[in-house]
């Protein structure tokens, strides 16, 4: 018994590890201390934690299956500033009005995931194995706002808690979290201090760090004092006129953060791009009047207000504020530039200097050699193809609850577009259509879908169309296949729909065929090296189905899918869309069906990810060719394919026969 807890608290932890897309696990390879043989940073920054930390609590389900929580932010203060602390020369805190003098920019730390993995189960044992997983954010920023490192980490705590008879209390949890927290906060630590660009910032700080002298209060400031500041951003206290009493100049501190859409540091065609600005007033008087300007490329220019508008500011107040917008494509790449200036009607005593951000921005690809089609039209419905007993479930997940989540653009789009396909091209009736977007494709949306809405509408001669645009996540031993829905997180295995699970609902189901098309993102175990990760499965009845099921996969192996950005689709939903208007009938006989649309698809999205952006991208069609799956020449669609087109199916594919146009038989 004891064995199986520990097995389970093992697995909590592998889960965790396996999933933690997008962020880094760290554990300790030995034991003792992790920092031991660090060489210390000659820096001194300042240590500011986001306002998640202040109050942050851990919820969970106690013995009784109540909502509970657990405090955190008494260790995380604590134990978070020893570990830096070991690895900087200097730090310091942030909370009271003043920045330490001689500090070199800000360590942001943000609190990412946090999870208590326990199961008290009945009659009582004496202890329960018990994993407290908890995820940092770190960033550290110099003090012109440059992004010199930034890191998600997760670690976990293993431990053992009891619960004491007529009692709904966990006991124990404490020394658990304490020992998660001690290794995030120590993994943050460490590879802050292996950072590569911290390291050459504190070479460049000792070689030529400028001394600033203080000025004394209602004295006016050199005009030197500003000379890496050149605009007339800010006055100074020389600009006050002489009939105006003396003014005390205030303190400010200024940041700001840009940040893009996919984190990546390149901007594409209307990517969003947000800035964040944060001031504080760390002086003794009112600073009133406030105001970032912006200036730099029109082409970032265009995507903000000119003023950002901050207002007054008390002694010791701080002000946030944001804007995002989308970015143009120009026809080249462009280096383009953003910089952010404080402005005060209060004189300021030290200005702060300008925040510049540079980015790249890749221009809109373009087809080679070919004119993108509206496909976002659907085609006539055709008359021989009609199914009114077809089941059309179509799946887009963009965006995520859990913003550690990447997006995935158009994935919604791809599967509203690809429904009206679908729907038009078989005469569906409406009612036997499902669209799930985004927050409508929560993991019970998608389990109740197949589990429960499906079995109703389905009988021995119904043909399924599932069709899925997002992101999904591969086990690292056995390569099984799990969906990410919108509340489902790369922490949590029990969050994600598993595509076994989907295979089983449609094998209950007894339907006549079922065609699975699936644009999307696979992601390996973090941390694991992806040449070890087995091929993803897909059919985990290895072809038993050949006939009913036939698979179209964005491509084989893990990788990111290509987005289309002049038709606004995934590239691989976007042939398929071009596939069922009628072009992927290579054989010319009028009728498209399912093999000749997956070749069609394949072909070309492998083409254009060479061309335009220079890999592969090598899509997955099961059962292959050769096999004398029946399901493969299943009518998709009423062929518009008059030119000659080079044959790309394989010879024994065009074996089969086949048939006319018309809908399965019952």
């Amino acid at each position: 018994m004891r064995v199986s807890a520990r097995r389970a608290a093992l697995c909590a932890v592998a889960a965790a590890a396996i999933l933690c897309a997008g962020c880094s696990w760290y554990q300790r390879v030995m034991r003792g201390d992790g920092l031991a043989g660090v060489t210390p940073v000659p820096l001194a920054p300042v240590l500011r934690f986001s306002p998640t930390v202040p109050a942050a609590a851990i919820p969970y389900q106690n013995a009784c299956g109540e909502p509970a929580s657990l405090p955190i932010a008494s260790q995380l203060t604590e134990v978070i500033p020893q570990k830096l602390g070991r690895v900087f020369t200097g730090l310091a805190a942030d909370p009271g009005p003043g920045r330490p003098a001689g500090s070199d920019g800000v360590i942001e730390i943000g609190l990412g995931l946090k999870q208590i993995d326990v199961a008290v189960l009945r009659p009582m044992r004496a202890g329960y194995p018990v994993t407290v997983t908890i995820g940092l954010d770190a960033t550290f920023l110099a003090d012109d706002g440059t992004v010199l490192f930034t890191k998600k980490l997760q670690s976990a705590g293993q431990g053992e808690v009891k619960v004491r008879e007529q009692s709904c209390d966990i006991a124990g949890l404490e020394p658990v979290v304490r020992e998660a927290v001690e290794l995030a906060g120590e993994g943050i630590a460490r590879q802050a201090a292996e950072s590569i660009r911290i390291r050459e910032f504190a070479d460049r700080r000792k070689a030529d760090r400028p001394a600033v002298a203080a000025v004394p209060a209602g004295a006016p400031a050199a005009a030197e004092t500003i000379a890496e500041n050149p605009t007339p951003a800010i006055r100074n206290v020389e600009q006050q006129t002489a009939e105006s009493a003396p003014v005390q100049p205030v303190a400010l501190t200024f940041r700001a953060i840009l940040r893009d859409e996919n984190r990546d540091q390149l901007l594409h065609h209307e990517e969003s791009l947000t800035v964040e600005i944060e001031v504080k007033n760390d002086g003794a008087v009112e600073a009133k009047g406030i105001e970032v300007v912006l200036s730099g490329t029109p082409a970032l220019l265009a995507a903000f207000p000119p003023t950002f508008s901050i207002g007054d500011l008390q002694p010791g107040e701080m002000k946030r504020t944001a804007g995002t917008g989308r970015v143009l494509a120009p026809k080249e790449p462009l280096q383009a530039e953003l910089v952010l200036s404080l402005r005060s009607a209060t004189p300021v005593e030290a200005v702060p200097l300008d925040k510049k951000f540079t980015v790249l921005i890749k221009p809109e690809p373009a087809a080679a050699g070919e004119a993108v089609a509206d496909v976002d039209q659907p085609p006539k419905p055709a008359a021989a193809l009609k199914q009114p007993k077809a089941v059309i479930v179509a799946i887009g997940v963009g965006r995520y609850r859990d913003e550690q989540v990447a997006s995935v653009k158009y994935a919604g789009r791809d599967a509203e577009v690809m429904a009206g396909y679908l729907r038009a091209l078989a005469n569906v009736p409406e009612d036997r259509v499902r669209v799930l977007v985004d927050t409508h494709a929560l993991k019970q949306d998608l389990a109740e879908t197949f589990d429960e809405w499906l079995p109703k509408r389905v009988d021995p001669s119904t043909v399924v169309y599932v069709f899925f645009s997002g992101r999904a996540l591969v086990d690292g031993v056995t390569g099984a296949v799990s969906l990410v829905p919108f509340d489902g997180t790369t922490s949590a295995i029990h969050r994600l729909y598993s595509v076994r699970r989907l295979q089983e609902s449609l094998a209950r189901a007894s339907i006549h065929k079922a065609i699975l098309m699936f644009d999307v993102s696979l992601e390996p175990a973090p941390g694991v090296d992806p040449a070890t990760v087995p091929q993803p499965v897909w059919d985990a009845e290895g072809g038993e189905r050949k006939d009913q099921m036939m698979w179209m996969v964005a491509h084989k192996g893990l990788q990111e899918a290509h987005g289309y950005e002049p038709a606004r689709h995934g590239l691989f939903t976007y042939h398929l869309l071009r596939g069922l208007q009628g072009l992927a009938d290579v054989d010319h006989d009028g009728t498209v069906v399912a093999g000749e649309l997956c070749t069609y698809a394949r072909s070309h999205t492998n083409r254009i990810a060479r061309e335009q952006f220079g890999n592969e991208q090598d899509p997955l069609c099961l059962p292959p060719p050769g096999q004398g799956a029946m399901v493969r020449i299943h009518p998709m669609a009423k062929g518009n394919n008059p030119k000659p087109a080079k044959k790309e199916e394989a010879a024994p594919a065009a074996q089969n026969s086949k048939p006319g146009p018309v809908g399965p038989t019952p």
